[in-house]
């Protein structure tokens, strides 16, 4: 920090030296706000040669002391409010039993060099568009063997959300069953059941791969996407059972009994009126 000089004469010569610096033009310098203006100056020229956060050398770092309607504040850089953003476009997202590398995940990596790739990308970019129109777009179930990158596919819509100021819930679905199964008669219970029911759009990774019993078929997931499906709430799936052949329809009905195909074809409808179905490639991993 510079500081005005005891002697009358350099202390001038240091305000008159403040007056003239372009960067103060039209500032009212004086002898009671001096240090402050030359300790704005002095940050002023710390943030020109800054290339990151991590080299801020201001005494508030990420901050710049600047005069703004008759008085100092210290105003977030440049770097400080990009950091400030992807703090908040994390927190909008919420994770359940996946790895919080998903938050890595980004659209404009995603393999597109088949036509299905291609397809669901073009789809997300249609539905995010729909989302900044406040208009309500079916998700998609994404479908697949093991290993292609379903769950990459999922990070990546929850993340172009987050940058639209849309929460999003991602979760590992077989996890949330045991989850809710352990928390029942519990208020976690009613937590968490009520937030899957709630949140702006729900991603649900892996259906299928859990143990379909009537209690989530008819408790649970029934309750879940009928109360979505009312009031617009769009849902992402990612599974490796194709929607297209009759073996969804066998995961949800368990039996083989009339009463649970009738309740198996309920949710399948509940389903078709919340996604598009897309396969993805089954020959490796792509992004």
């Amino acid at each position: 920090m510079i500081k005005l000089y005891k002697n009358s004469n350099d202390s001038n010569e240091f305000l008159d030296s403040l007056k003239k610096n372009p960067l103060l033009e039209g500032y009212d310098v004086n002898v009671n706000n001096a240090n402050d203006f030359s300790v704005y100056l002095e940050e002023s020229c710390n943030c020109k040669n800054c290339k990151s956060i991590h080299e801020c050398k201001n005494s508030n770092v990420g901050h710049l002391y600047k005069f703004d309607e008759d008085q100092f504040i210290y105003e977030p850089c440049r770097f400080k409010k990009d950091q400030l953003a992807k703090l908040k476009e994390a927190q909008l997202i919420k994770t359940l039993f996946v790895s919080k590398k998903i938050l890595e995940a980004d659209l404009v990596n995603l393999d597109v060099n088949t036509p299905n790739r291609k397809k669901i990308y073009e789809y997300i970019a249609k539905f995010i568009t729909g989302v900044r129109n406040n208009e309500f777009n079916k998700g998609l179930y994404i479908y697949g063997s093991f290993a292609t990158g379903k769950t990459y596919i999922l990070g990546c819509v929850a993340n172009e959300l987050a940058r639209n100021n849309i929460e999003s819930l991602v979760i590992y679905f077989p996890d949330l069953v045991v989850e809710l199964k352990n928390a029942l008669g519990t208020p976690r219970f009613e937590e968490l059941f009520n937030y899957i029911k709630s949140v702006d759009v729900l991603l649900l990774d892996d259906f299928g791969s859990e143990n379909m019993t009537n209690w989530l078929r008819d408790d649970v997931l029934g309750p879940v996407l009928n109360y979505r499906l009312m009031e617009e709430k769009p849902v992402f799936i990612s599974s490796n059972i194709d929607p297209t052949t009759t073996d969804l329809l066998a995961h949800l009905s368990i039996t083989k009994a009339k009463s649970d195909e009738l309740k198996g074809m309920r949710i399948k409808s509940r389903l078709e009126g919340l996604v598009v179905p897309i396969e993805l490639d089954n020959n490796r991993y792509k992004r």
